[in-house]
């Protein structure tokens, strides 16, 4: 996995020394205010974004690939690997390969002369979630700025401090902190983050007509007319989205009856994809599309004689291609259970779990199942090259040992 420095407070900034990169994500926004007001001398700070509304506007447009000297080109053979950044975007593994190389070729050429003319020394940002984020901090290592990313984490009460996923102790986490969050997942814990049936429907609903216009009008008209390569015009059609009316009726798919305990059960919570949490969060290029890695999941636990229970990811129930569902069902002894049901109900069912970097292995874990994991991920380490490792805690200590490492890798955030 990769690293990040270990974060400190700042005592010393000047205003010009710190920047905060943004979207058009509103909360992040304000997300970041209180973070720099918190953990800086500062009470205001400099923006950048690939939209014009920052104090400094990436533009993809200004320098191209014969702008790129051999300084340059040392920079990005030193920081920047071609096959990682295409294949963990969903963008760039999308569209010609060439376009996919000039795209980073000139994005990397605009954050060398910035990082260049401007002396920043912090630079905090989202989670890396696309090629232009990946790059600014594969070159923003290069100038030994120390990067910082926030971003939420399943409990409430806290921001993970990370950048690609990764585990970054930060902070000692003391006893009774330790036994708050672990009695709050081991008693029926429900994230924050699970939307309701009707929430998800009626997003899923909303957003089908919203796609359309903007496919329309950002995409066709501001991308393929105007020439635009902003990130969130370029990229519109390769996202997560409700694609036809068919999406609106998964439930055929589903059941909502679950197995008798067995040794010979194995459940598999499903990804929202495409998204952070798996093409660049696990540490293996296999799973960034996530789909055939899940696919050969599911054949390989299928053929070695478990019988195999996936649950639906509750933010993908209107937004999965049904036809997904239509192929993992022709493998052998594999069901789809309903995506509503309670995840700790569901887990009382089960001894075996896989999982790749979701919060349903720590919670697994926590109630002694066996977990199957297909990558390292922010509270576990594989340790061998194999497909999958398996793990269980037998111990109070151990479990603890797990809610500190979490903790450790975040900030109190109420």
């Amino acid at each position: 996995m990769k690293k990040q420095k270990k974060i400190l407070k700042y005592s010393d900034l000047k205003k010009e020394e710190l920047l905060v990169c943004v979207r058009k994500n509103k909360d992040f926004r304000k997300t970041a205010k209180r973070f720099v007001t918190e953990y800086t001398n500062l009470n205001d700070h400099y923006t950048l974004s690939e939209y014009e509304i920052a104090d400094h506007y990436i533009d993809l447009n200004k320098y191209d690939i014969n702008d790129l000297s051999e300084e340059d080109w040392k920079i990005l053979d030193e920081s920047v690997d071609i096959q990682d950044v295409v294949l963990r975007d969903r963008l760039l593994r999308n569209i010609e390969l060439i376009n996919a190389k000039e795209l980073i070729y000139k994005v990397s050429k605009w954050f060398i002369e910035f990082f260049k003319e401007y002396k920043i020394k912090v630079l905090i940002l989202h989670i890396v979630d696309n090629y232009t984020m990946d790059l600014m901090v594969r070159i923003a290592n290069i100038y030994n700025i120390n990067v910082i990313g926030i971003c939420p984490i399943f409990f409430s009460g806290y921001k993970r401090i990370t950048i690609y996923g990764e585990h970054n102790k930060i902070r000692d986490v003391d006893s009774s902190e330790i036994e708050q969050v672990k009695n709050e997942l081991e008693n029926n814990f429900k994230s924050y983050m699970t939307p309701s049936l009707a929430k998800a429907f009626k997003g899923s609903f909303y957003y089908y007509f919203k796609y359309k216009i903007k496919y329309i009008y950002l995409y066709v008209f501001l991308h393929k007319f105007l020439q635009k390569k902003n990130y969130d015009y370029y990229s519109i059609p390769y996202g997560a989205r409700v694609k036809s009316v068919s999406y609106f009726f998964p439930f055929k798919h589903y059941t909502s009856k679950l197995p008798e305990k067995s040794e010979n059960n194995v459940y598999i919570p499903m990804h929202y994809h495409p998204e952070a949490t798996i093409e660049y969060w696990s540490d293996n290029l296999k799973d960034v599309d996530y789909i055939s890695s899940l696919i050969e999941v599911v054949r390989r636990f299928s053929d070695q004689g478990y019988n195999v229970y996936l649950k639906e990811h509750p933010g993908m129930c209107f937004w999965q291609n049904p036809s997904l569902y239509k192929k993992i069902k022709k493998i052998e002894n594999v069901s789809i259970i309903h995506p509503f049901l309670n995840t700790c109900k569901v887990l009382d069912n089960f001894d075996n779990v896989v999982v790749w970097t979701g919060s349903t292995g720590v919670e697994a874990l926590l109630r002694n199942k066996k977990v199957f994991f297909m990558c390292s991920n922010y509270y576990f380490d594989k340790t061998s090259d194999d497909l999958y490792e398996a793990n269980k805690l037998t111990s109070e200590k151990q479990k603890e040992d797990l809610i500190e490492r979490i903790l450790s890798n975040t900030i109190p955030w109420n």
